[in-house]
């Protein structure tokens, strides 16, 4: 398979989203960069970076290939993303608790981040199959194997906020593949049923976690600390945030996973309202740009490829700004192109390069 991009296809690049992503790696590196204290957040940036560098290189790659050609190798590369789930718990190693990264040779990946993107595009070549149209119950029978597999692996890590993530992209992906209102409703009817039952298969901190939506003070010192330091740090930011040298509840680690999971509080707490305006606004321009690009695709393959990515994208931002400002329990789910994290920051902008492919293309 032969990589280049056509200088005519050049001329159809979506600058827009490119620059709203470049943005967001710009705030995720200033503010690694200043979350710690002494050489360890320069150590952070740095890093970051270099992921972001190799993400860039992943969607300039994506972004060459046709994206009819990579859902046409949609069941190969699903297939790898398997394998690689698989193998985290034969050669994977562990970190506070979870098995999750394969080491590469100096680096550590992590399969369950880089198998988002298989999934979008397995549902997708899936869904526009010509024995799938209309879409209709045997389609959907045949989708459940699809998403149930990955999820029992990823759940196993354990990784539930990950696996969760599969399942609204797969929703959104039936609706814009028309499925009908009927067998919609009959699914989500079957999914909020069977949640008594999920309630007994959770691990117990999990249940806590639930728990502590329900009572955010439940347990202040334990299992609800993090929502509370992180409700802390998004208040004392207040307007126009305290800044660098300000920002206590960060640079003094009183805020825990703040260069992950939790990095929305610190950004809060140093730019305040405003600067999370300007955060916020940079990923609405890129989820925008993105169904933009999926409603204007003019066959379904490039609409569905579009709106899987997006939906991808929309559902990681929603739930970590949720679970970081206690709207939704905590789940460790990373905010794309902003959270430290190779494998988060290479499958966010591979999404990205999924997303250029179709636009590119989609006036050919």
């Amino acid at each position: 398979m032969i990589i280049g991009i056509d200088r005519r296809l050049l001329q159809n690049v979506d600058w827009v989203l490119l620059g709203a992503a470049l943005a967001l790696v710009g705030l995720s590196t200033s503010t690694l960069w200043s979350v710690s204290l002494g050489r360890t957040g320069s150590t952070l940036a740095l890093r970051q970076l270099a992921w972001a560098g190799l993400g860039v290189l992943a969607l300039v790659v994506v972004a060459s290939l046709d994206y009819r050609r990579l859902v046409r190798a949609a069941p190969a590369l699903y297939l790898a993303g398997l394998a690689g789930l698989v193998a985290v718990f034969l050669l994977g190693r562990t970190v506070s608790g979870a098995r999750r990264w394969l080491a590469v040779g100096p680096l550590s990946i992590q399969p369950s981040e880089l198998f988002k993107i298989c999934f979008v595009l397995m549902a997708v070549w899936l869904l526009t199959s010509r024995w799938a149209r209309p879409v209709g119950g045997s389609v959907i029978a045949w989708t459940l194997p699809i998403v149930a597999v990955p999820f029992a692996l990823i759940v196993k890590q354990p990784d539930l906020g990950t696996a969760l993530l599969l399942f609204p992209v797969l929703l959104v992906l039936l609706v814009g593949a028309g499925v009908r209102l009927r067998l919609l409703w009959g699914l989500l009817l079957a999914g909020t049923s069977a949640m008594p039952l999920a309630w007994f298969a959770l691990k117990s901190y999990q249940r806590e976690r639930i728990l502590v939506y329900l009572d955010p003070f439940r347990d202040p010192l334990g299992s609800a600390y993090n929502v509370i330091q992180a409700k802390i740090a998004i208040g004392s930011g207040q307007l126009l945030g305290k800044g660098v040298a300000g920002a206590t509840q960060s640079r003094l680690a009183f805020l825990p996973e703040r260069h992950t999971d939790f990095v929305f509080a610190v950004f809060a707490e140093m730019w305040g309202f405003v600067g999370c305006l300007v955060l916020l606004a940079c990923y609405a321009g890129l989820l925008l740009r993105g169904f933009d690009i999926a409603a204007t695709a003019r066959e379904p393959v490039g609409r569905l490829v579009a709106l899987g990515a997006t939906t991808l994208l929309a559902t990681q931002i929603l739930v970590n700004v949720g679970m970081v400002t206690g709207l939704l329990p905590v789940v460790g789910v990373p905010l794309p192109l902003m959270s430290y994290g190779g494998s988060s920051m290479i499958a966010s902008l591979m999404a990205l390069g999924l997303l250029l492919s179709v636009r590119m293309r989609q006036f050919q």
